[in-house]
């Protein structure tokens, strides 16, 4: 027998509702109610249990003007349910102000609190010094420089080999192979090398640097800290804003180096410019303004997402969830501000004639 037939019968333009109506299988009820046509009238004297839940849904699926069926027990839950309902108030929509001041309210406390911490971390950084722990720092720099060569290596290759193969075609195509060398070289020193190291490093140090300080947050370990006192600032912050200081430009050189590598092997195939044109043409076009104008960016990156990853680690309530929250928010605010700062100094470098 159909599980349907249980709940419902259609008879004469009269909908019979049977069984029971009861919250184990409102689910049911609920899905099957939506195929159900061809009827004037709903008659409740068939059902033979009922709760709150099979109430709420009746009131909620038909018009009670075509409620019929004498069914006393039917009828007070329905009545019962009816009243309750009447005196929930409505949720008012929330306006288009209002969200905004709510936005805005939350990105100045967003700033103040940034503030704040960068103003603790400064005066932490100068009067407990004492509290820094070399070990911290090298592991740092062993975990997210390190750790992220391999996935350096391997994007910054693909982005050279991508950008040499997309321009060969419409190099070969006016006999100018040889500017694949001038295009894939300036391109990737002074832009897309610094920019894909800083992308990475933000996935994984700024995320990183959220989790477990804010993993030491839900624990109370922070306020451990401060009740020994310790300066969390000098002790988590610090040794990660020197290890991305120094690591950064070293992964724009790696970087610098590989994705100009995969451009050669395009160049090679396609374009027929040997290695050895290729390297005594760079050594050409790059000049050391333009490598260092790369560099440059790596320490200041650095600085910014290790920054921001460990002041998500301190916004982190008392509650588990917070962190994926932190984390997320992290990732999302260092690639933001790597992207509008590679912007910034475009503007700078270009002001400079560099």
């Amino acid at each position: 027998m159909n599980q349907q037939y249980a709940f419902f019968e259609v008879k004469d333009k009269t909908l019979f509702l049977k069984g029971g109506w009861v919250v184990e299988n409102v689910a049911f009820i609920k899905k099957n109610l939506l195929g159900l046509v061809g009827f004037e009238r709903v008659d409740i004297s068939l059902i033979n249990e009922i709760d709150t839940f099979g109430g709420l849904l009746i009131c909620d699926s038909f018009d009670k003007a075509k409620l019929c069926g004498n069914n006393k027990k039917v009828e007070s839950v329905v009545k019962l349910v009816l009243q309750n309902t009447a005196q929930i108030p409505s949720i008012k929509k929330k306006s288009l102000l209002l969200r905004f001041s709510i936005y805005l309210e939350r990105k100045v406390k967003d700033y103040v609190f940034f503030l704040n911490f960068l103003g603790k971390s400064t005066v932490d950084f100068i009067s407990k010094i004492s509290d820094f722990e070399f070990r911290a720092f090298a592991k740092d720099i062993q975990n997210m420089g390190v750790g992220a060569i391999g996935i350096v290596g391997v994007l910054s290759f693909l982005i050279g080999l991508v950008i040499a193969y997309q321009s060969a075609a419409q190099l070969k195509q006016f006999g100018a192979n040889i500017f694949i060398v001038d295009l894939v070289s300036i391109s990737i020193v002074r832009e897309l090398g610094p920019l894909i190291v800083a992308i990475i490093v933000s996935g994984r140090s700024a995320s990183s640097y959220a989790a477990s300080i804010g993993l030491m947050k839900v624990q109370e370990e922070i306020d451990t800290l401060d009740t020994m006192g310790v300066s969390p600032y000098t002790l988590l912050v610090l040794p990660r804003i020197l290890s991305l200081f120094i690591v950064m430009p070293l992964l724009i050189v790696f970087a610098d180096i590989v994705g100009i590598f995969g451009g050669m092997i395009i160049s090679n195939l396609i374009l027929n410019v040997n290695f050895a044109e290729f390297l005594e043409r760079a050594s050409r076009v790059v000049t050391i303004k333009s490598f260092l104008s790369g560099i440059v960016k790596g320490p200041v990156f650095g600085i910014v997402i290790a920054l921001i990853g460990t002041s998500e680690g301190f916004k982190v309530e008392q509650k588990t969830e917070s962190i994926g929250f932190h984390v997320t928010a992290s990732v999302v605010k260092s690639i933001f501000s790597i992207i509008a700062i590679d912007a910034a100094f475009s503007v700078i470098y270009r002001w400079l004639k560099i």
